[in-house]
């Protein structure tokens, strides 16, 4: 496993003016969890560009040197989480774990598929289904990445893993039974039709289509505070005129 090693600062006060501070500084604050003892401690501009160099890898081994307290102390941690302003991408916080370098750790380590699949050359398509695999092992024994060969992989074939290899100090956590990559077969693609060659739609895939626009424009008048357009009235049956009675006038 990678091993790096930075300085950091004791943090006297907590909250968020002080780190508002420390960032100004330039800076990063930080909290360090270890068993049974929480720190809080600022990384400086050096020790950022250290962890930015590694881009903050959560399998790589910090070695710390921490100075502001009674003592000096030295421990080594991984990190656990860091978190980015989401405009200016600037570091605003940084999570430690503190490690023993002779006790085993459950970590993530990144699956790199290695070699071009039987199946590809056939017009297959490669499918990553896993991205990292869950490990146990010493810090040190850590692995940066973990190959896995595909290029025998033909299409409709998978590997699983419970193929993968690892060092005799390396356990996999995962279950033997999950799927690494498969090969898939191409699907088809679907050419449409020429103009002239296109069946037409049926009258009700038409009123269907009215209907459903009828439904949107409805909603959207009722959104911009529209009223609805009152029915019609029904057309009532005309009366027949009355006959017009006899002029008693004439004879």
């Amino acid at each position: 496993m990678e091993r790096v090693k930075i300085e950091a600062v004791l943090r006297e006060k907590l909250g968020k003016e002080t780190a508002k501070k420390v960032r100004f500084k330039g800076n990063a604050p930080a909290i360090v969890y270890g068993k049974g003892q929480n720190l809080a401690v600022e990384v400086p501009t050096a020790g950022l560009k250290t962890l930015r160099a590694i881009h903050f890898s959560q399998g790589t081994v910090i070695d710390v040197d921490l100075t502001g307290g009674a003592k000096k102390e030295n421990f080594s941690v991984l990190i656990k989480d860091v978190q980015y302003h989401p405009l200016s991408e600037n570091v605003l916080h940084i999570d430690f774990i503190r490690i023993s370098l002779e006790e085993k750790i459950k970590t993530n380590v990144p699956i790199v598929l290695k070699g071009e699949p039987k199946g590809v050359k056939e017009e297959g398509i490669l499918s990553q289904i896993l991205w990292q695999l869950t490990i146990e092992a010493l810090p040190l024994d850590i692995p940066e990445k973990i190959e896995v060969d595909v290029s025998h992989l033909g299409i409709g074939n998978s590997v699983h893993v419970n193929e993968i290899k690892v060092p005799e100090n390396v356990r996999i956590v995962n279950s033997p039974e999950e799927t690494v990559a498969t090969v898939v077969e191409k699907a088809e693609e679907i050419v449409a039709a020429p103009l002239e060659e296109a069946v037409p739609t049926g009258p009700e895939v038409i009123k269907e289509k009215k209907e459903v626009e009828g439904e949107e424009g409805e909603a959207e008048g009722k959104a911009e505070g529209k009223e609805e357009p009152k029915a019609k009235e029904e057309a009532k049956p005309k009366e027949e005129p009355k006959a017009k009675a006899p002029d008693k006038g004439k004879k």
